[in-house]
């Protein structure tokens, strides 16, 4: 089978010639470190793609067009005040840029609002990279990858409003229901117009929407708000994808995703990751619960990855039974941190591909 093949087969149910074997991500120090430790510069871990080609085969942005500059305003005490490209003024720490403390948003009210939209438009000029069909095509020729639309900033509906408003949003649901209703309304729109113009010039295979909907303990907005404000745009984004040949809809969540699964997969999604085991998602208490209506990725305990080969073990076989049961492509549930070793890694990937059938 073709990578492509195989992972669609794996997401929809059917049978595959071996499972997926899915490139996790990495923190720059985890890479920095494999380094010292031996790890030839660019090394290939001999997986079937990586998330970024899947992205890179279809070049659409979701981002603001023209974004925002990127500007200074000053520094103090080891960090600098900032307006970053998508218009959040925020303090970002010089020696570490992770750390950061977000300030202003750029929708503080409906007339910011509508001064917004125009970055926004799905037909805005340069947000189709130049050859972008010819380039899907090619992808999708070569059979190297599913070819995906989305990923990344401002392609999800709970995300778009914390990435344009931040944490402000809450407040805007009982303050300006309005405004938040016509904010996602016109994301739906959005997301369906770039569903309509690519699809009429390709096949496209996976639909990727990342919210970021919950943390460790459970949903950041209530079953019951989700199910009033954002079931029926999802649910008309997840027809409108099938109705155009995409057979994955496949939603990003980290945190603790249990009282919105059902509401989510019941609206058309049909692929979940990247369940974090430490807030609590265990792929084998999932698929107990829920049933395979829907397919998983992730799953695996990166902190079992620093600890050592008999855990590495322990945590491989924890998994095996989901697996074996299919809808299932087993990798880390987030990016592999700076404490797992290069030979840990190594050693868990070889374990992997044992379990896969490579």
């Amino acid at each position: 089978m073709t990578n492509r093949e195989r992972f669609l087969n794996a997401a929809t149910g059917k049978p595959v010639d071996r499972g997926v074997l899915w490139q996790d991500k990495f923190w720059d120090d985890t890479l920095k470190r494999w380094l010292r430790e031996g790890m030839p510069d660019g090394f290939d871990f001999g997986c079937d793609f990586i998330e970024t080609d899947a992205h890179d085969c279809l070049p659409v942005s979701y981002g603001y067009h023209p974004g925002f500059v990127y500007t200074v305003h000053g520094e103090a005490g080891g960090r600098q005040l900032v307006t970053d490209t998508y218009g959040v003024k925020k303090y970002v720490m010089k020696n570490n840029p992770g750390l950061q403390q977000f300030i202003e948003y750029p929708v503080k009210c409906r007339k910011d609002w509508e001064v917004l939209k125009h970055r926004l438009d799905a037909d805005a000029p340069g947000r189709f990279a130049e050859g972008w069909a010819e380039t899907a095509k090619a992808a999708a020729d070569s059979e190297r990858v599913p070819v995906t639309l989305g990923g990344g900033h401002l392609c999800g509906f709970f995300s778009f409003l914390r990435e344009t408003m931040g944490d402000g949003c809450y407040y805007f649901f009982f303050d300006d229901e309005d405004l938040i209703r016509d904010m996602l309304n016109f994301q739906k729109n959005r997301i369906c117009a770039f569903i309509k113009k690519t699809t009429a010039s390709v096949k496209v295979d996976r639909l990727f929407i990342w919210e970021d909907m919950c943390y460790k303990n459970g949903p950041l907005i209530s079953p019951e708000m989700f199910r009033t404000f954002l079931f029926d745009h999802y649910r008309e984004v997840a027809d409108t994808a099938r109705s155009r040949g995409i057979e994955v809809i496949d939603l990003d969540s980290d945190g603790n995703i249990n009282e919105l699964l059902p509401l989510w997969t019941e609206a058309g999604v049909n692929m979940l990751h990247p369940l974090e085991v430490q807030a609590g998602m265990d792929v084998a208490e999932i698929r107990r619960r829920f049933g395979y209506g829907f397919a998983m990725r992730g799953g695996v305990d990166k902190r079992m990855l620093a600890l050592g080969k008999k855990e590495i073990d322990k945590e491989l076989e924890r998994i095996r039974p989901v697996y074996e049961e299919g809808r299932y492509i087993p990798c880390a549930d987030h990016s592999v941190p700076p404490d797992v070793s290069y030979y840990n890694y190594l050693y868990y990937q070889d374990g992997l591909k044992k379990l896969l059938g490579i």
